[in-house]
């Protein structure tokens, strides 16, 4: 036994003691449990190592702990994407919906670690108080730096920093393959349809990533004044004649099936069947693109596996319709 240690256990013989306790028993003394230091969207953050009640309310969130088969103890009711299908089941507790907790759920779960971002990113105040909570909220311009810093932390939880690593590396090894092949391509015109309400989505809108991060060369530029995107109607479509339009049925991707006074909505692939869009240089030549509504609308591509699906669908689109 060298000095430190032999020095160690007389200091905790000697704290013992002085409590009326035996070695044996200041040795039995639980440890506490292990925490690490993260970055996320608020900064940086000190959370359990591989906690085991996480309650997760965002979806891309919920993506990249499934890429990462990371464990879930409660989600947020939704629509969710045929791939994340399984967090529907009853083993995974609800906990609210993506936008409010029910509180009375996390007070069953009792959670360890708590995830939010996007829609439920103004409840991390109050959340924080119930449990550590991670902000893990992308911002578009930066989407991909953003979603490795997401897979980054999560990673390094349960000790899987390797298999992060690996998973970016193939999801921006798939968005440099996508940006090589839309180099070649025409400019396209993203549509966010609402029904009948409409808005163009030009480079740094709300779904604008699909030029400023995928590459696909605009068909209107960027408006600062208009973040969430440039109304539009078909005759101004039609005007623009586009030779790829690229549509985000939000309906589809929420499970809305009536508007606000009851009436059925109409599906976007319903509403783009007309003459006008066939007259474009789109609608001539088929490239009028229905992209996944749910890894578009729900998650914002910034779940790694939704980002590997849109940007496949968006380069068999590309590849199809030279």
């Amino acid at each position: 036994m060298n000095f430190m240690t032999s020095r160690r256990s007389v200091t905790i013989a000697l704290t013992a003691a002085a409590w009326g306790l035996s070695a044996p028993a200041m040795a039995a003394a639980p440890a506490q449990p292990a925490h690490i230091t993260v970055q996320h969207a608020k900064g940086t953050a000190t959370v359990p190592l591989k906690p085991q009640r996480v309650v997760v309310y965002d979806l891309a969130a919920l993506d990249a702990m499934q890429a990462l088969q990371l464990p879930v103890a409660g989600v947020a009711k939704a629509q969710y994407p045929d791939y994340l299908a399984a967090y529907a089941d009853a083993k995974y507790q609800a906990a609210g919906t993506l936008f409010i907790p029910d509180y009375e759920a996390l007070s069953r779960i009792q959670p360890d670690l708590i995830v939010v971002a996007g829609r439920s990113a103004a409840q991390y105040e109050v959340l924080s108080k119930i449990a550590p909570t991670l902000d893990l909220s992308v911002n578009n311009q930066r989407l991909l730096d953003d979603m490795e810093r997401n897979v980054t932390t999560l990673s390094s939880l349960w000790g899987k920093q390797a298999e992060g690593r690996q998973l970016m590396a193939r999801v921006r090894g798939e968005v440099d393959s996508l940006k090589a092949v839309a180099a070649q391509a025409e400019p396209g015109l993203l549509v966010l349809a609402v029904n009948r309400n409409m808005s163009a989505q030009p480079p740094g809108a709300r779904f604008g990533l699909l030029h400023d991060v995928l590459g696909i060369k605009p068909g209107i530029p960027a408006d600062p004044s208009k973040p969430r995107g440039v109304p539009v109607k078909m005759e101004d479509i039609a005007k623009l004649d586009p030779a790829w339009i690229y549509v985000i049925d939000r309906n589809a991707g929420t499970g809305t099936q009536t508007d606000k006074d009851g009436k059925p909505v109409v599906p976007s692939k319903q509403l783009f069947d007309n003459a006008q869009i066939r007259a474009t240089q789109a609608g001539q030549k088929g490239r009028v693109v229905f992209l996944d509504p749910k890894g578009w609308y729900l998650l914002g591509s910034a779940g790694p596996t939704a980002m590997l699906r849109n940007v496949g669908e968006i380069k068999g689109a590309l590849q199809a319709g030279r």
